[in-house]
């Protein structure tokens, strides 16, 4: 993966803001790290492409939005929701999560 879209979040946030989005950095930079060493083979529903980019943007701006998302595109192996429908049901229904959520709930 292109490591610039993990870049550590501007300190020109709000302070309260900054420390959050640090918090959840170092969260994704472990997470990622881990399911590098253990080969883990990850699919990425394509919504989750869409919604990486609205959330992007509404954090920075569109060129980073494309650049985050389409590093998504990218690195993961991105596939229709229909291929993941029967078991993000089953999710939904067995914890309430999200239905957005249950699309990429382990």
């Amino acid at each position: 993966m292109d490591r610039g879209v993990l870049d550590k979040p501007s300190k020109s946030l709000p302070g309260e803001i900054y420390r959050r989005e640090l918090g959840t950095h170092k969260k994704c930079r472990v997470l990622i790290k881990r399911i590098e060493e253990r080969g883990v083979e990850v699919f990425i529903p394509r919504v989750c492409v869409i919604e990486t980019g609205a959330v992007a943007k509404r954090l920075s701006n569109r060129d980073f939005a494309e650049k985050i998302s389409k590093g998504v595109l990218d690195y993961y192996e991105v596939v229709d929701e229909a291929i993941l429908f029967d078991s993000a049901w089953a999710i939904a229904l067995n914890t309430g999560c999200s239905g957005f959520d249950s699309y990429v709930y382990r």
